[in-house]
């Protein structure tokens, strides 16, 4: 994590199970996909969007969005229990399958989230740059999540160990 209120801290997941460590401490601390790092955003929001992988797809057909734009609309619904949202609208642009926007729901089936992305180019989108997240159960909050950088890179299993980032805080 990379903000001033934030930096420091260090989020480990692992399947469905996420671990927060914060400057200081001497213990990493168990925390749930739906607990709040800054902002509405939550730890899953951030860390869990494989939704080609964490959720089964179905058309619902073709759509107009963000004014007069060609979309197409997805229902995506949960493979697991384990997953923050079970179930997504998602509007996809048709020319290139681009993200555009989605409404993100909990359990009980209300709205919890809206989410609006903003691609690197307009005309041929390679990647997702920001998220918007607009809380839509209390505070009607927005919250940016900009994504500075992006690298893959292989970790030593020990890495994969809670307690490895207690005893090593300065992992880079």
């Amino acid at each position: 994590m990379r903000s001033p209120a934030e930096a420091g801290q260090k989020v480990l997941m692992l399947g469905d199970d996420f671990w927060l460590l914060l400057p200081g401490s001497s213990r990493p601390l168990r925390i749930t996909p739906t607990q709040k790092l800054l902002g509405e955003a939550s730890t899953g929001d951030i860390a869990t969007l494989a939704w080609s992988q964490d959720y089964e797809g179905q058309l619902r057909g073709a759509a107009r969005c963000d004014g007069d734009r060609a979309c197409w609309h997805l229902s995506l619904q949960a493979r697991r229990a384990g997953l923050s949202y079970p179930r997504i609208e998602l509007w996809l642009g048709q020319a290139h399958g681009e993200p555009l926007h989605a409404e993100l729901y909990v359990g009980s089936g209300k709205l919890a989230k809206t989410a609006r992305f903003v691609l690197d180019r307009q005309n041929a989108p390679t990647r997702v740059d920001e998220m918007w997240l607009g809380d839509q159960l209390t505070a009607k909050k927005q919250t940016r999540i900009r994504y500075l950088s992006r690298q893959r890179r292989s970790v030593p299993e020990a890495w994969l160990n809670p307690m490895f980032l207690a005893r090593n805080p300065s992992l880079e």
